[in-house]
């Protein structure tokens, strides 16, 4: 009785900022609304409504465009902590009715099936009362689309079949042939440059691509551990889950138009910097290497790489953010990024054998800790001063904030 067909329940939320706030308010239910990171024509939509999305506006469509396609578009700001508020809500609710093993995203979460909730009927009711669920905890405007599979992966494909307010199931009879009608592009992991390649290979459909042999998919992939992973998704294996190890920790920000000088752009780069090198010792890694970014209105962007020698300590970063300035390109900034990369375990790491830089590791934790007591910027290195209130927690779609992370 306990190997059933199905393993794994996927929920997806559908529009997921644009539909809490209309849920929030009601002026905005059956409207095209757009969620904008900030109050410029200089941004893009981060979420859109289904009724944006039905007259060609999406995540990622620039202001600009969106009220060209849609002069009816309704512009919200985005309100991070109340979306991480909803989360939380929907992810109690879903725990209600099943043990969410796995959250994915903000708006992504998957539970695993078992016993007897794996056969289709008792799998397909397990379904309904999980939407039902989260219909009663945040209301009926924040829908989802709930995908049942034999993988996790085919359970997430499932959940993008039909949108909104879905409810699909690939049965292991119906696989590969129910992937068929699918784009190589609604597949998760198939993104342009693998599109491309597939193409060079002379692969245009994804009924081609099921269709692959083992030893051709390795082929094309160059890469054996990746081929087998995708043979065994696209025939509904289960596979355990892979450790992964985080590479890079990045934060991005456009600017104000106050901001958009030269002491402006190079306080917010500092604040980027701060706000990335706190995360980064949350997670407890340290980074090799460090970018920054300014990109500029009126002249190339400029980029710089940087060897950071491994460290966590804010000072060291802020050391090198004002060794560089100087070689930036004259122009006038718009937005301003930092990403600190080839990022190691801390407990990896051999403690140096110079005084200064242990004091700056204890410094930096310090900092922390008065922050955590007092709340955020408590203290703060001074080259951000002036832009301490630039650049609000924003929520990454791979990483839900707590509550501690917010400003």
């Amino acid at each position: 009785m306990a190997n059933g067909p199905l393993r794994y329940l996927y929920v997806d939320m559908n529009s997921y900022f644009a539909s809490v706030e209309q849920q929030e308010n009601p002026a905005l239910r059956g409207r095209p609304v757009g969620v904008i990171p900030t109050d410029t024509d200089h941004t893009c939509c981060i979420a859109a409504s289904y009724e944006a999305k039905w007259v060609g506006v999406k995540t990622g469509t620039s202001v600009l465009e969106a009220k060209d396609r849609c002069p009816s578009i309704q512009l919200v700001l985005a309100r991070p902590r109340l979306y991480v508020q909803y989360h939380h809500r929907i992810v109690d609710a879903v725990e209600s009715c099943l043990h969410v093993d796995e959250i994915s995203s903000i708006d992504e979460m998957c539970g695993k099936l078992m016993g007897d909730e794996r056969y289709p009927e008792n799998a397909l009711a397990l379904a309904n009362k999980v939407k039902n669920a989260i219909w009663r905890a945040v209301g009926r405007y924040v829908r989802c689309s709930v995908g049942l599979a034999p993988n996790r992966w085919l359970a997430k494909v499932a959940t993008d079949m039909q949108k909104p307010d879905g409810l699909v199931a690939i049965l292991p009879e119906e696989i590969p042939a129910k992937l068929y009608p699918l784009k190589l592009g609604d597949l998760p992991g198939i993104g342009r440059g693998m599109s491309r390649r597939l193409e060079r290979h002379g692969i245009r459909t994804v009924e081609q691509l099921c269709q692959l042999s083992l030893k051709k998919i390795q082929e094309i992939w160059e890469s054996k551990v990746m081929a087998d992973i995708w043979w065994a998704q696209l025939h509904g294996h289960d596979l355990p889950v892979r450790p992964t190890q985080r590479r890079s920790v990045s934060h991005s920000h456009v600017l104000a138009p106050k901001y958009r000088n030269d002491h402006g752009a190079k306080s917010v780069m500092a604040r980027m910097i701060h706000k990335a090198a706190t995360r980064m010792r949350t997670l407890g890694y340290w980074a090799h290497h460090m970018q920054m970014t300014v990109k500029h209105t009126d002249s190339p962007k400029w980029t710089v790489k940087t060897d950071l020698g491994g460290t966590n300590d804010t000072l060291s970063m802020m050391r090198k953010l004002s060794e560089l300035w100087p070689l930036r390109h004259i122009g006038v900034p718009v937005q301003v990024i930092v990403v600190l990369y080839d990022m190691v375990p801390g407990d990896s790491i051999s403690q140096s054998l110079f005084e200064e830089p242990r004091k700056h590791a204890q410094l930096a934790q310090a900092m922390d800790k008065i922050d955590k007591k007092y709340g955020r910027h408590a203290v703060f290195h001074g080259a951000m001063f002036g832009a301490q209130d630039s650049a609000p927690t924003r929520i990454s779609f791979t990483q839900v904030p707590k509550e501690t992370d917010w400003d």
